[in-house]
């Protein structure tokens, strides 16, 4: 298991009478521990899940760092080598092969909280429930198939086989619909424990239980969505069908504000948000860690923001500069780089101060907020562009609903702009347009002012100019905008780095938007390969014939 999990895993033995502040205890062994209930393994399994999830463990080994990346957001500085696979789209069974190894440790930790449940710890074997989802639903949207009714059984089955993406999709959603209904049921078993703090994500309680339910029904929306553009008639049909039941079933609503785990991270070491102590600092240090230097917003998605009046690059980065054409002068400027670029920027101006010098994440910024700030599993932006795409798209309500999908396309960007602007000591809250009071509501109104009849942003503007596309003609012939094509585009901004992963999913299913993708004759790759200790010891169950071309099953257009 990866270093993160072991020094994790000793504070969760103990959360079930303790404060949150212990979660991070690293003093206790977890060696000596003769028995374990559900209640002590929740925080640490949530903990784990969020640092695989954001990217925050070690390179090669998290989501959130691959799909930067494969999305457009991320490229390779020029104060470091190597990135080739990132740069040139040529992938290896290695390649990110700890993202298959985690999240199955992880999710064994789940099982054993399922386990465990029982009569007494309904509650906490629900929640591990939803997690089990969130995290096969990771696996799935990177590998396809994937060992699943046969995974989890430890020694007693050490080979299991594979299960088809689809089918396990569907079973998926099954899932969720259970963890709800078990969290229904428990609530008249007088037997079974409240969860308590160990929930490190909703913080427990009945309150905690009905995030738990609205969370659940917003990873069946993002489950349906994801298989909703096949053309497939059988898919379709099922689609139609579980997007009527999930709003007929959805009566406790679903997510208001951020999901994010926050085990009340501190400034000590090992005890950080993990992206934060990866990109950031360590703990008492002054100069930011190594990884810091390593990478850099694209041209791509730094144009998206300065194109747009977006306020919000000021949040993500802190200005470069930009040498001016006779080479002796250089003004602050947002400077990024193109992926595969032979000699991308680095981060010193030299002695004149005259050369160009790369962008970097802005510390105390969104994506640097501070070692104390948590961790997202899930955006409400995400939510609400989602569920605006089933709106416009009829697949909701069975017929198009443009007034519910403006309402939820508008809340959307609001969520963003909020997220944004939090203060990294502030827990998330729902948004709202006329609550003032709210950081991120006054740059959000500047924003849509400041862009109505631009097709991107503003919902009735039909066409755009904005070179958001890569190629000759970008920015210069008007293009016409279609109103899922501007919810994909918001949806893309929402999620840079924060949930990258998403959005890379999103492109691989719907082909939005045009991100500028590598300079390399390669094309982009359609998933990753089952890992290298998969081929070593499960190769007879691999799936055959697997290349970097071969697409998840939901992946129609290119």
């Amino acid at each position: 298991m990866k270093p993160l999990f072991k020094v994790l895993f000793a504070a969760a033995l103990a959360t079930a009478t303790t404060g949150c502040k212990d979660f991070l205890d690293i003093n206790d062994n977890p060696n000596v521990a003769t028995s374990v209930t559900p209640d002590a393994l929740l925080a640490n399994a949530l903990v784990t899940t969020a640092a695989i999830y954001t990217g925050g463990i070690s390179a090669g080994s998290n989501y959130n760092s691959y799909a930067s990346f494969a999305a457009g957001y991320w490229g390779k500085s020029g104060t470091v080598s190597g990135f080739s696979q990132e740069r040139t789209y040529i992938y290896s069974t290695t390649y990110y092969q700890a993202l298959w190894n985690n999240t199955y440790d992880n999710l064994n930790d789940y099982q054993q909280i399922q386990n465990l449940g029982g009569t007494t710890y309904p509650n906490h074997a629900a929640i591990a429930r939803i997690m089990k989802v969130y995290n096969y639903l990771l696996l799935v949207d990177e590998y396809g198939d994937i060992p699943y009714t046969n995974a989890l059984k430890g020694l007693d089955n050490t080979n299991p086989t594979y299960d088809k993406a689809a089918d396990i999709y569907k079973d998926l959603v099954v899932q969720l619909k259970g963890a709800v209904a078990d969290i229904n049921t428990a609530a008249a078993n007088d037997d079974a424990l409240v969860v308590g703090n160990e929930d490190v994500v909703f913080g427990g309680g009945t309150t905690g239980m009905l995030r738990w339910k609205r969370f659940a029904n917003s990873l069946r929306l993002r489950i349906l969505l994801r298989e909703s553009s096949t053309n497939d008639a059988a898919l379709n049909a099922y689609v139609a069908t579980e997007m009527n039941a999930l709003r007929t079933d959805a009566t406790d609503g679903f997510i208001d504000r951020d999901v994010v785990v926050q085990p009340s991270y501190t400034a000590n070491t090992n005890q950080q948000n993990p992206f934060y102590d990866r990109y950031g600092f360590a703990a008492g240090a002054t100069r930011a860690q190594s990884e810091y230097s390593y990478v850099m917003p694209t041209n791509y998605i730094i144009r998206q923001y300065l194109d747009n009046n977006d306020p919000r690059i000021a949040q993500l980065y802190r200005q470069g500069q930009k040498q001016d054409a006779s080479g002796t002068t250089a003004t602050a400027a947002y400077v990024g780089t193109d992926l595969g670029e032979g000699t991308p920027p680095q981060f010193n101006p030299g002695d004149c101060g005259c050369v160009t010098v790369g962008s970097r994440f802005l510390q105390g910024g969104t994506f640097l907020r501070s070692a104390t700030a948590p961790t997202v599993l899930m955006l409400l932006s995400e939510h609400l562009f989602s569920k605006s795409e089933a709106e416009i798209r009829g697949l909701w309500t069975g017929t198009p609903d443009d007034a519910l999908a403006q309402t939820d396309y508008q809340n959307g960007i609001l969520a963003s702009f909020v997220t944004t602007y939090r203060d990294g000591n502030t827990a998330p809250a729902a948004p709202v347009a006329t609550n003032t009071a709210l950081a991120g509501v006054t740059q959000y109104n500047t924003y849509m002012a400041a862009n109505t009849s631009n097709g991107l942003v503003n919902w009735a503007a039909v066409s755009t100019t904005v070179p958001e596309e890569a190629g000759a003609n970008a920015g210069v012939t008007p293009r016409t905008v279609s109103k899922t094509d501007k919810i994909l585009y918001q949806k893309y901004l929402a999620e840079n780095t924060l949930a990258s992963v998403e959005a890379w999913d999103d492109y691989r299913r719907t082909a939005q938007p045009k991100f500028k993708r590598a300079l390399t004759p390669n094309p982009l790759p359609n998933r990753l390969f089952y890992p290298q200790t998969e081929v070593s010891t499960n190769l007879a169950n691999i799936p055959t014939g697997v290349t970097s071309a071969s697409k998840i099953f939901w992946d129609v257009l290119d």
